[in-house]
């Protein structure tokens, strides 16, 4: 009889108990999940930064954190991580009454583009384990990893090419008493520019930058049109990487740029363009919308991009034309583009020993192209 009564009375216990604790887990519990920082650079290794917090007097046996996050973030650690089409992180912790949890986890961004923690699952249980509990908890953070900075020998080629061509053109409108910097050399500089006082003060050399009374800008034409039966993407990618490349290129050599892409943004689906700029703050501005690029949409017609920009490019302009895809149609539009405009240039990357395109380079269009060449294949 008392075994029955004890037994009665445990029984009540635990129902009181998990009563309780359907009714009063979730109260007063904070969670945040959100990155260390807001824009990274392409490799760099930043933290995802979990922070929970329990106000109340009652103790949580666990607690289970999962989120989704993109494949784009190699996490050094991935003893809790599952993979599928996205990465499934799942963190266990466990939390006192009026307790304060902070975990950081490293994570290497691999990829360009806007990635975000849309929401954050919770899960917890009663003190005895009999029941767990879960509730979701929606969750704002966000990062943009910018586009992968291109380091190679293409990059000086291109360079040259674009300093043999804007200024050669504007050497005879140059003011040489109109001083606007001091900036690092360059291999196409002239040994005369160079500032011997400030290379001695910075033990490299240093050049002197002068203003010009006729200032010529680089247009960027960025096609993102498939360029195989596959709708392949990864020279699309290198494409962005480029153009992001050749900009910051071109502003740290003190010339403006502009570029234009028929990519649109992952969230607003507009396209990607911009006006001539050098200074770091638009080129910065630049960089997260080339970021923010979503192969996934349907890009706006190479043609109609051309034709929409084309007439607030300056006549002396140099541009240069950035395409994977390469075949009848968009060397037709090259080539009327290239009646119009004096100087242009049409890089076309591609993979090391891959088969050449089945459309023939025209004649007339082989002093104006050029092959960057990568390692790997699609």
């Amino acid at each position: 009889m008392e075994l029955l009564v004890f037994l009665g009375i445990f029984g009540l216990l635990v129902l009181i108990e998990l009563y309780y604790y359907r009714r009063h887990a979730m109260d007063e519990l904070d969670l945040d999940v959100h990155f260390s920082q807001s824009i990274a650079q392409f490799g760099e290794t930043i933290e995802v930064i979990e922070i929970a917090q329990n106000s109340k007097k009652l103790p949580l046996p666990f607690l289970i954190l999962k989120f989704e996050t993109p494949m784009s973030l190699e996490f050094q650690d991935m003893t809790n991580t599952s993979i599928s089409d996205l990465l499934y992180r799942e963190d266990m912790l466990t939390m006192k009454a009026y307790s304060r949890h902070t975990r950081r986890i490293k994570a290497k961004c691999t990829h360009r583009g806007f990635f975000s923690f849309a929401r954050v699952l919770i899960s917890t249980s009663d003190l005895l384990l009999i029941e767990k509990i879960t509730k979701e908890y929606p969750n704002e953070a966000s990062i943009t990893v910018l586009p992968e900075r291109v380091s190679s020998d293409h990059i000086k080629t291109l360079m040259s090419i674009t300093f043999s061509d804007i200024v050669q053109r504007r050497t005879l409108l140059t003011d040489p008493f109109s001083f606007a910097g001091i900036r690092e050399y360059q291999p196409w500089d002239p040994m005369r520019t160079i500032n011997w006082t400030a290379t001695a003060k910075a033990g490299d050399f240093m050049v002197n930058q002068t203003t010009s009374t006729s200032t010529r800008k680089v247009s960027i034409f960025v096609n993102l049109e498939f360029y195989n039966t596959k709708h392949s993407d990864s020279l699309l990618e290198k494409a962005i990487s480029l153009a992001y490349s050749y900009m910051c290129e071109l502003s740290e050599a003190g010339i403006p740029s502009a570029i234009f892409t028929n990519g649109r943004d992952i969230t607003s689906g507009t396209l990607i363009t911009s006006n001539s700029s050098s200074t770091v703050d638009n080129i910065t501005r630049r960089a997260i919308e080339l970021a923010r690029i979503d192969l996934t949409q349907e890009v706006l017609p190479f043609y109609e991009l051309v034709d929409q920009y084309s007439g607030s490019i300056g006549q002396d302009d140099f541009i240069l034309v950035i395409s994977p895809k390469c075949d009848q149609e968009l060397m037709s539009i090259i080539m009327n583009l290239k009646s119009k405009k004096s100087s242009l240039l049409w890089v076309r990357p591609c993979y090391r020993g891959a088969t050449a395109p089945k459309t023939k380079i025209d004649s007339n269009l082989a002093s104006n192209y050029m092959e960057w060449e990568l390692l790997g294949h699609d």
